[in-house]
């Protein structure tokens, strides 16, 4: 599905913040050298444009489990640039999935530090540096504490630190830089910037949410919040929102006994609102987290209740490995199909 442009809408200044804490203690990353280019959009608009911005929906699920998503986990392609905000199971084996190889993916937001946004950073971290060869440091930007769970990460793993590495798997290329942030710019490089703003997750706090700008395309992730101003705020008029959402079946909806769990995240109804008042030119459900909505028909039933409440904008229910493109169009592309994927076995291979 193609959304055309559309004039401009207003938006509202972005919020300033401290700048990012800037954590040495893991090692130092370079800023490009060593990371694997990024290949140009393979697809076009219906113009036969390329898109500015690529967003790869790689992981859309929340922590149950599924057959058709996996963790949380989004990647935007833009400049030249590679940028994973989250990294939810399986987001590594989703990337290879999505024909991008997870050796040039050195650069992680984290919206909180719930551990269904971080599972597969181990794997992002060691797999591609003693199977691909990747020599370009990770960095990682995250909460407060975000220091802490990449330092018990490394005491974790300390095994493969200690007796992988060798002359070509060098240990010091597994060195982590950190930044813990706090709202405002977090990162800003060759015409991309990234915003972090805060939310409301109760136990996931402190958490926040991202902007992401380039050329004058825009992306909004909520992460993990229930209705927030600051999503409506600096949501206001991008060309693309991405939304948690959660819903129950009325058995447990009636019973309560997930209220706690609701009270954290955002209902339909609370999303409808969101995307009423921000004005996206499109609306993507993502983390969709269901109690008894098994499959398309719960699906369903998310998108009834947002229609139902008065949204009637451009929406999609995400599914692992869907793609948004944003150029003069803002065009939502299915999953890639993986019969003709090589196996991805070591640094020559090409996806």
């Amino acid at each position: 599905m193609s959304v055309p442009s559309r004039p401009a809408t207003a938006r509202r200044s972005l919020l300033g913040g401290a700048a990012a804490l800037s954590l040495g203690l893991l090692g130092c990353t370079s800023n490009r050298s060593g990371e694997e280019p990024v290949p140009a959009a393979r697809a076009t608009d219906a113009k036969g444009e390329r898109p500015v911005v690529r967003v790869h929906l790689l992981g859309t699920g929340g922590p149950e489990m599924s057959t058709s998503r996996k963790g949380m986990s989004t990647l935007i392609e833009a400049g030249g640039h590679r940028l994973l905000f989250d990294v939810g199971r399986g987001a590594t084996q989703n990337m290879y999935e999505s024909r991008i190889n997870p050796k040039g993916v050195t650069k992680v937001f984290l919206t909180h530090l719930h551990n269904d946004h971080y599972e597969d950073l181990p794997s992002l971290w060691l797999n591609p540096w003693f199977m691909l060869g990747r020599t370009e440091r990770l960095e990682v930007w995250g909460p407060p504490g975000t220091a802490g769970m990449v330092a018990g990460m490394r005491a974790m793993y300390a095994h493969d630190l200690e007796h992988r590495s060798n002359d070509l798997f060098k240990k010091e290329y597994l060195d982590i830089r950190v930044h813990e942030i706090g709202p405002g710019t977090v990162y800003e490089q060759d015409g991309l910037k990234v915003t972090a703003f805060t939310v409301e997750h109760k136990d996931g706090n402190p958490a926040y949410g991202y902007r992401f700008d380039h050329a004058g395309k825009s992306v909004l992730l909520s992460g993990d919040t229930t209705y927030h101003r600051n999503v409506v705020e600096h949501g206001k008029g991008v060309d693309l929102l991405v939304h948690n959402v959660i819903a129950f079946d009325e058995e447990l909806t009636r019973s309560g006994k997930l209220k706690a769990v609701e009270e954290k995240l955002t209902t339909p109804e609370q999303a409808a609102r969101v995307f009423s008042e921000a004005g996206p030119r499109v609306a993507v459900f993502s983390h969709i987290a269901k109690k008894g909505l098994h499959g398309k028909a719960g699906d369903d039933v998310i998108m009834a209740r947002t229609r139902k409440a008065g949204y009637d904008g451009p929406l999609h229910m995400a599914l692992d490995r869907m793609t948004v493109d944003i150029g003069a169009d803002v065009t939502v592309r299915p999953p890639l199909a993986t019969a003709d994927l090589p196996e991805l076995d070591g640094p020559d291979t090409k996806l």
